[in-house]
């Protein structure tokens, strides 16, 4: 007997297709792939009900062929606003995927930040939950400045300064 399919290939996720959060990303050309160079891009998830409203993300990026649309992006974290993720750890694995999909960067740092402002605590978490909780993802292409061994912030793997 051959073992039924996983009914949710993405476990913890929220469920939501990755197509549907992709479609709100727009990307353009880089007008210089022959250069490294990095791009940041930020902005903060709605507030709302949930651990991660409010949650400020931040995207890292050397491009290579296409850059990701300011709009475009903003548009996408709002998106991201309405599922209920379980943590910063699979909004950020999210992210990263999309990103790693759609722009396919030479290198890539995806920054999940949920930290409470004042009495921004959601019901019943005051005193109980952490003052900062930071997630931090990084991927590059294979291969991808290996002949240097340093980046823009000299630790080897990350960008190369230019």
């Amino acid at each position: 007997m051959c073992p039924s399919p996983d009914p949710d290939p993405a476990p913890g996720l929220p469920p939501t297709d990755p197509a549907e959060r992709r479609a709100r990303l727009a990307t353009r050309a880089n007008p210089a792939p022959r250069l490294d160079y990095r791009v940041t891009l930020g902005a903060r998830l709605a507030a709302g009900p949930g651990v991660l409203g409010g949650a400020r993300v931040v995207v890292d990026y050397v491009p290579d062929r296409l850059l990701l649309d300011p709009e475009g992006f903003n548009r996408y974290i709002n998106g991201l606003s309405e599922p209920p993720w379980p943590g910063p750890e699979a909004l950020g694995v999210a992210i990263l995927d999309d990103m790693n999909n759609e722009v396919v960067p030479r290198w890539l740092r995806v920054t999940v930040h949920v930290a409470p402002d004042g009495d921004t605590h959601p019901p019943g978490t005051v005193g109980r939950a952490p003052e900062e909780h930071r997630v931090v993802l990084e991927d590059r292409q294979p291969y991808w400045d290996e002949a240097t061994g340093a980046g823009l912030d000299g630790r080897p793997g990350s960008p190369r300064r230019e």
